[in-house]
């Protein structure tokens, strides 16, 4: 036995979509488990959907072996015809649910992020679509003929399909591109009217929204459906079987690139931090250089990084100006890179301790913004209750950003 007619290509192109979406599914693993520490429920469902697509390409490839990709005449075995059916039809059983696993793994990520009530019921409605559809068309697949065995043995003279299959087809097909269409363009949806840079809308949104080529294909293989229903269905049917796994990997491509950006992020910090070998100023040894890099509150910096401790004054009394400045205690100064993030804070209260909390959030997943801009409206409508209650705050939070690089 060996590959003929349409079976080469075909198998090679389900492989190498297999191995990008297995190669995506490592780093997918390493960032939330090594680098981020968040394994969930949409990683499980991530990896049960390349399962589901490894199986498929499994099953299509023995039925390859049997005469996928050829008409009967060019077989010539009725015995390897029925058999090359049976193994594709297993095939497209596995891509069938495997389709709806691969769009709730989208879902199921995205139900991570959102936070508003109305964002997640539009999320499991469209995970319920596409989850019902494929059921149906599972179920009318199978029970379409009589007896069952008529589905892929036309052999019985007494066998017949009650059942159409083509609504079921293509209620799926279409469901697949409603729900590809939603997760493209939702994100744009809960990002576009937060208070950020334009830049960074586009970057958070535009990632997400790769799901329109996961739509282009589904398109595509919607326009192959009535290959299903020709005499020469392990020919006719290529198309089909192809765009079907075209989809399901695109859509774990398009799931994995951006999952996987924090791990982009890091890799760029340390090449970008590794190979930046000039500075603002150069300092010179002595701590008393007038050129030397001050801290905010106008503490010298050493050219060891490290704050230079001051000399108290002769008189021991301390001077204004010396109380004056903010010691390193209350301003944290990290400079392992070149977008290192500082936090200036000061102050009490209730206030500073959910800020705190709210600063120590994850600033890895693709959406964070948005979720970190909710918390921001909710500590706004507290404090405002609370101002209004006792008459004002009594602290102040400061986020900032600074470069700092030294030779």
């Amino acid at each position: 036995m060996h590959l003929a007619g349409e079976a080469p290509w075909a198998l090679g192109v389900m492989w190498a979509l297999a191995a990008v979406v297995f190669l995506l599914l490592l780093l997918r693993l390493y960032t939330r488990i090594v680098c981020l520490a968040s394994y969930g429920i949409d990683d499980h469902v991530y990896v049960v959907a390349f399962i589901f697509l490894v199986i498929f390409t499994i099953f299509t490839h023995i039925a390859g072996l049997y005469g996928f990709g050829q008409t009967p005449a060019e077989i010539g075995d009725i015995e390897r015809v029925v058999k090359a059916t049976l193994y594709e039809c297993i095939g497209q059983s596995f891509a069938i649910i495997g389709m709806a696993i691969a769009k709730c793994s989208l879902g199921t990520f995205l139900l991570r992020l959102v936070t508003q009530k109305w964002h997640r019921i539009a999320i499991w409605a469209a995970m319920t679509l596409v989850t019902l559809a494929s059921i149906a068309q599972l179920l009318c697949f199978w029970l379409s003929c009589v007896p069952l065995n008529y589905v892929y043995d036309r052999r019985n003279p007494d066998g017949y399909c009650p059942i159409d299959t083509r609504p079921t087809s293509y209620i799926l097909c279409v469901s697949t591109i409603i729900v590809d269409f939603f997760f493209a363009i939702f994100p744009w949806i809960i990002v576009w009217d937060l208070q950020m840079p334009k830049r960074e809308k586009y970057t958070i949104a535009g990632s997400m929204s790769l799901g329109l080529v996961a739509a282009a294909a589904g398109i595509k293989r919607t326009t192959e459906v009535e290959g299903l229903y020709t005499p020469n269905y392990l020919r006719d049917s290529v198309g089909l079987i192809v765009w079907s796994s075209a989809e399901m990997a695109v859509t774990l491509i398009c799931i994995g690139i951006p999952v996987c950006r924090p791990l982009y992020k890091r890799m760029f910090q340390r090449i970008l931090g590794e190979s930046s070998s000039g500075g603002y100023q150069k300092q010179s040894a002595g701590a008393d250089s007038s050129m030397m890099l001050r801290t905010i509150g106008g503490g010298i910096v050493g050219p060891d990084g490290l704050p230079i401790a001051k000399k108290p004054p002769a008189s021991g009394n301390t001077t204004d100006r010396e109380a004056d400045e903010i010691s390193f205690t209350d301003v944290k100064l990290r400079a392992d890179g070149p977008f290192s993030r500082t936090v200036v804070g000061s102050g009490g209260g209730k206030r500073a301790g959910r800020q705190t909390d709210l600063d120590n959030a994850s600033d890895e997943e693709i959406l964070d913004e948005y979720r970190r801009s909710q918390m921001q409206r909710k500590l706004s409508d507290v404090d405002s209750r609370e101002k209004g209650a006792e008459g004002g705050g009594d602290g102040i939070t400061v986020t900032e950003t600074y470069r700092v690089e030294r030779s």
